[in-house]
């Protein structure tokens, strides 16, 4: 090879290699773009949740109204509306005198005696010329709970029992605003909330003592309602 042929060769080997290279611009997503697909992610979960909590109610409803009457509720209570007609009429006179002895606590501060609700003509409280069982009715306070219990003279009648407690003064339950009062729950004017409820038992075998804890006693609560039925009513109220 002679010397122009090696510098021409020099050249070449020194010469960049432009051409083996290429350089492409990548443009980001445009803000219109990303604003869309977050929309549409938005969307879907907000579907989501749309979709699972319609499908949970209408499970719920399902259930209830295959179970039958009972259904959602706890092994301990019943419906009033299963009752017969004679313990009917005596639930709704507990209920007409708690209504009466939560005004007097309001007013007093304490629970009022049977004698007193007795006086005042308050059913179940006061003599009844229709109440066949003859129900003798005490009433008992201590700490945050009371109870009003009626004992049968008749054997074969059911004992029931009123049973209350109050909140505890710094962490008890309070109403939320605002206040949705159930048919477990009574307000007293000062914005105390009670816990309200209504049981029975047979009389065989009562104690007659203080009662905390009437379902494990053997006591059977008394709901006006399931738990789903009152949940669609409240729905239904909003």
């Amino acid at each position: 090879m002679d010397w122009h042929g090696l510098r021409s060769l020099r050249r070449w080997f020194r010469r960049p290699a432009r051409d083996r290279y290429r350089t492409v611009e990548v443009q980001p997503p445009s803000r219109a773009d990303e604003g869309g697909w977050l929309f549409l992610a938005a969307g879907f979960v907000l579907l989501a949740v749309i979709y699972t909590y319609g499908f949970e109610r209408e499970a719920s409803r399902a259930l209830s109204a295959a179970t039958g009457s009972s259904s959602g509720l706890l092994p301990y209570q019943l419906l009033f509306r299963d009752l017969p007609s004679s313990e009917q009429r005596t639930f709704r006179a507990m209920q007409e005198g708690v209504g009466e002895a939560v005004r007097a606590r309001g007013e007093s501060g304490s629970w009022p005696a049977v004698e007193t609700l007795a006086a005042d003509g308050v059913p179940p409280f006061a003599p009844d010329v229709l109440d066949k069982a003859g129900l003798r009715w005490s009433a008992r306070s201590e700490g945050l709970f009371a109870n009003y219990l009626g004992v049968p003279s008749d054997s074969g009648a059911p004992a029931y029992l009123i049973f209350v407690q109050e909140p505890d003064p710094v962490t008890g339950e309070k109403p939320p605003p605002p206040s949705v009062i159930d048919e477990e729950h009574q307000l007293l004017a000062d914005g105390t909330l009670l816990h309200v409820t209504y049981w029975k038992r047979p009389a065989t075998g009562l104690r007659t003592g203080f009662i905390i804890d009437p379902a494990i006693e053997g006591w059977a609560q008394i709901r006006v309602s399931t738990p789903f039925e009152e949940m669609a009513k409240n729905e239904n109220a909003q």
